[in-house]
């Protein structure tokens, strides 16, 4: 199982970083002539798949897709040489995939070796449950479960502390929950650790380990103290740092 799990907000990589990002897309799907590109993020999906296509799709030699432009999304998935789930909305893209039966087809092709990256809330369903989302309920999915495909949860857009705001000159803190805060009130119902993903950060997954690639993170584990690590930290299926 080749996965690469993308916090989202890649706009802020730096060269460097969007080298390193762009060159792993090109291993993750090398050799093959096509990707799935999932859009049920976004409520215009063509619109948001032709996005893709011409602004920030980086392999030219490889056609990209969008689900939409099948007869059958379901046997699209089923046929897919490479799949690509990107951000928007985890409530509706879950919906989606639930409406058109494809949770359990998606799991199997990943499992079986074809190569999945995810993008925001593309890496949120890539978990047990979407229920690390940042997004606002706009609509209810059959269930919250999803890919299950690794064995913890990601927060993506994860930032430290709170939310400073500007008004004409001053800045005055908001006062909502922090990241930090509302995993760990996840924490107080559930035990399955988090990694909460700094915006741009990228985390390479292959069969039971992984390594984050680009930025940095946040590992939490029910009633311990949360750990930052840096990129080149590899990790096992427990969020345990190897």
């Amino acid at each position: 199982m080749r996965l690469l799990l993308s916090s989202g907000g890649n706009s802020s990589l730096s060269s460097k970083q969007k080298a390193i990002l762009n060159t792993q897309i090109e291993e993750l799907f090398r050799g093959l002539d096509e990707v799935i590109f999932i859009s049920y993020a976004q409520k215009n999906r063509m619109r948001y798949t032709t996005k893709v296509r011409e602004k920030s799709w980086p392999l030219k030699n490889i056609k990209l897709i969008g689900i939409e432009e099948y007869d059958d999304p379901y046997d699209a998935v089923k046929n897919a040489k490479g799949i690509y789930v990107g951000g928007g909305n985890s409530f509706l893209l879950t919906h989606g995939l639930y409406e058109d039966k494809l949770i359990k087809i998606l799991n199997d092709v990943i499992k079986s070796g074809i190569p999945y990256m995810g993008v925001s809330a593309g890496t949120n369903i890539a978990c047990p449950t979407m229920m690390t989302t940042n997004d606002m309920p706009i609509i209810m999915p059959e269930k919250m479960d999803t890919l299950n495909l690794v064995n913890f949860q990601i927060n993506p857009h994860y930032h430290e502390g709170p939310v400073w705001l500007k008004n004409e000159e001053v800045y005055v803190k908001h006062n909502g929950e922090t990241r930090a805060q509302r995993i760990n009130e996840y924490h107080q119902n559930n035990i399955i650790p988090v990694i909460g993903l700094f915006e741009g950060s990228l985390i390479k997954w292959q069969n039971q380990t992984g390594k984050l690639m680009i930025g940095d993170a946040v590992i939490f584990h029910k009633g311990e103290i949360p750990k930052k690590i840096k990129n080149g930290t590899y990790l096992n299926n427990n969020l345990k740092i190897i």
